[in-house]
């Protein structure tokens, strides 16, 4: 938990780490899987690495059987808008914006902002509906966590 009560997002480190262990592996397990050095996966699931390089990330996920964007970000593809409907979302945050602290909303803003960073670069812009989309899945889990 921080400061304001709700738990962080996890980091990909710890989705690794979470991974890695649902599927009972240990990190040798996963290195060698991986095609990566051990000192090295070791060092990544203990936050020393924060963003490896060359082809690492994308290693760790075809051996854990889960798509790139899953390990960085938590979430799947975000190519397809199918299964979100903004109309829905956006009338069900009115609805419920007076019951809810609007320091919520400004923290899930600004994280999906740093997620859309991540994903196309400091000072580059994504489309609105990625960055809208980030912030309805950041929104809702928030709003799981702080029930």
């Amino acid at each position: 938990m921080n400061s304001s009560g709700c738990r962080a997002i996890m980091t990909w480190q710890e989705r690794l780490q979470q991974l890695r262990k649902q599927n009972e592996m240990t990190i040798q397990d996963l290195a060698r899987l991986a095609n990566i050095g051990y000192d090295n996966l070791y060092k990544i699931e203990k936050g020393l690495i924060e963003n490896p390089r060359g082809d690492t990330i994308a290693k760790l996920s075809h051996a854990l059987g889960v798509d790139e964007q899953f390990l960085r970000f938590g979430f799947h593809k975000v190519d397809n808008h199918s299964s979100f409907d903004s109309s829905k979302f956006l009338a069900g945050l009115e609805e419920s914006t007076r019951e809810v602290d609007l320091g919520l909303i400004d923290r899930a803003w600004r994280q999906a902002l740093e997620v859309e960073e991540q994903v196309y670069g400091v000072g580059n812009k994504g489309p609105i509906d990625f960055v809208s989309t980030m912030f309805a899945r950041i929104y809702q889990e928030m709003l799981k966590r702080s029930e």
